[in-house]
């Protein structure tokens, strides 16, 4: 990003308070003369650097870049080469994005059609564009499509498969990228491998010495749909996770959980969840326990134990081979060395990876095909991971949110995470120096809007959602436009949590967190610190 970028395009991610290291790069990136586009509903730090800022209306993502890739055709800056030689299906997107001009992406987004034309030709233009994205696009009810239409995009200008113009979901948590590259997803196993493919249900087989038909070739559940009305689950053990704050709709979270018939809680604090357990396995931290972390851009990366576990606390693998081999199913793993030996021997793409490598090196991108492999610093440079090597473009129609203002809910609701805190807190907020920084929960409301409710920096004021409603003091702020609020997820004694909408992508199953349709009134009563 740094060195190799001409344009970087960033889409739904807030990257300077997110992911504040990777913020420098781009600072650093634009600094030294790289064009920035930021589409973003609030206006960011990264936003106020940038060429230019596509503020849309929330969760018009598809028609801003279908409007895009309108223009980009109109224009003639397609990628011919590549999307006769990379591509299919490319005639099927351009015929469903023929309706969206600048003129009818500008009144769906909001943004200006002449911006959206000026976006479109400095993206193509790049020469080497990079795009970059996170959960500002996925977590809504049609996050799958909003990141589909972006892709096609992508695919159009050819940026992609080549240095200098990466593609980069920017990953929400630290080695959420390794933990899916495990397979800590329901629909995979190692390397995104299908669990419906029997072929590859008979590789795993043979390798941990198990029947066949003891590995289900159904796709799993997500956590949005195992805490939902009628679900089958009865008991759940839970590591390193906090759904009593971090699940949409809170309310009905926690009520599911304090009915499971069986709760066990793995992590290094009793959480809210934790509350609920049964039994709780105190665990290790990133600071105690050796192993990988694999960041966004696939490097594979050793860290060291520092110090062991305090107290009862035990190393975490420690807890989960006792536990299996309680269960009756034999483990001997005694090390993560040996983990990693097992690991490449059913993964492809870290089939030249082992402990030793680690040691001498401290990290490599994977994929990694052999011992003596340097790894691979891109993808996708002479084929895609289909059949025919060939990207498959997916035609998108923009829908609108599942939640729109209404009279009694006049007021959009996002939330996020603020730069000091992380996620609900579990560690951030037992940080002081942190949570000095950000000590009490607040609301970001425009200006103008404060002044039509009536109310001034600090007050307090009742934000209510279909679903709960919360007691919070008022931040002024014209980060978000006139109509929209924003509250940050860290703060149980006001948990934004309690007001979103759990309405799930039917792909990702992934909760529509950034659009929630509320109302903002003063309250009399003070807000909970």
């Amino acid at each position: 990003i740094e060195e190799a970028c001409d344009v970087i395009f960033i889409s739904g991610a807030n990257t300077t308070e997110t992911h504040p290291v990777f913020g420098a790069l781009i600072k650093r990136a634009v600094a030294k003369g790289a064009k920035l586009i930021v589409a973003d509903v609030r206006r960011t730090e990264l936003a106020n650097l940038a060429d230019i800022h596509l503020q849309m209306l929330p969760g018009t993502d598809v028609a801003l870049y279908n409007s895009m890739l309108n223009h980009v055709i109109a224009a003639g800056l397609l990628d011919q080469q590549f999307l006769a030689t990379r591509t299919h299906q490319f005639d099927e997107v351009k015929a469903a994005v023929a309706a969206y001009t600048p003129e009818v992406g500008a009144k769906i987004t909001g943004i200006p059609a002449a911006t959206i034309r000026r976006a479109a030709e400095m993206y193509a233009g790049g020469p080497r564009t990079s795009t970059l994205w996170a959960m500002g696009l996925t977590q809504h009810n049609t996050g799958t499509d909003i990141v589909a239409s972006l892709l096609n995009l992508m695919l159009a200008c050819g940026m992609i498969g080549r240095w200098g113009a990466a593609m980069i979901p920017i990953r929400g948590q630290n080695n959420v990228q390794g933990a899916s590259d495990m397979g800590a997803i329901p629909f995979a196993y190692t390397d995104y491998r299908p669990v419906t493919d029997p072929a590859i249900r008979a590789e795993y087989a043979q390798a941990w010495g198990v029947p066949e038909e003891s590995l289900s070739l159904e796709r799993g559940m997500m956590v949005t749909e195992m805490v939902q009305e009628g679900s089958p689950i009865r008991g759940m053990y839970i590591m390193g996770e906090n759904p009593v704050i971090s699940d949409p709709n809170i309310a009905h979270a926690e009520e599911w959980v304090r009915g499971l018939e069986f709760l066990a809680v793995h992590d290094l604090f009793v959480t809210e969840t934790a509350r609920w357990a049964d039994v709780i396995l105190p665990g290790s931290s990133f600071a105690e326990k050796s192993g990988t972390f694999v960041n966004t851009d696939r490097h594979i990366q050793l860290t060291d134990a520092a110090l062991p576990p305090p107290g009862q606390a035990r190393l975490d693998l420690d807890i989960l081979v006792d536990l299996s081999n309680r269960l009756g199913l034999p483990t001997t793993w005694q090390s993560p060395g040996e983990v990693m030996k097992e690991i490449a021997s059913v993964t492809p793409s870290w089939r030249g990876v082992s402990y030793q490598m680690l040691e001498k090196r401290r990290s490599i991108q994977y994929p990694v095909l052999t011992p003596d492999s340097e790894g691979t610093p891109f993808l996708f440079q002479d084929a895609f991971p289909t059949p025919d090597g060939r990207a498959l473009f997916v035609p998108v129609e923009f829908l609108a949110p599942d939640e729109l203002p209404t009279d009694e809910y006049p007021f959009i609701l996002n939330t996020g995470r603020q730069m000091y805190h992380w996620h609900t807190g579990t560690m951030s907020r037992r940080s002081e120096g942190l949570d000095s920084r950000e000590p009490v929960p607040i609301v970001e409301i425009n200006p103008a809007d404060a002044v039509e409710l009536g109310v001034a920096e600090g007050e307090t004021v009742r934000v209510t959602s279909r679903r709960g409603s919360v007691l919070i003091g008022v931040r002024l702020s014209d980060r978000q436009a006139p109509g929209q609020i924003f509250i940050p997820m860290h703060f149980r004694e006001a948990a934004a949590n309690l007001l979103t909408n759990p309405q799930l992508d039917p792909y990702a199953r992934i909760a529509a967190f950034k659009i929630s349709a509320v109302r903002v009134e003063p309250a009399r009563e003070p807000a909970e610190v």
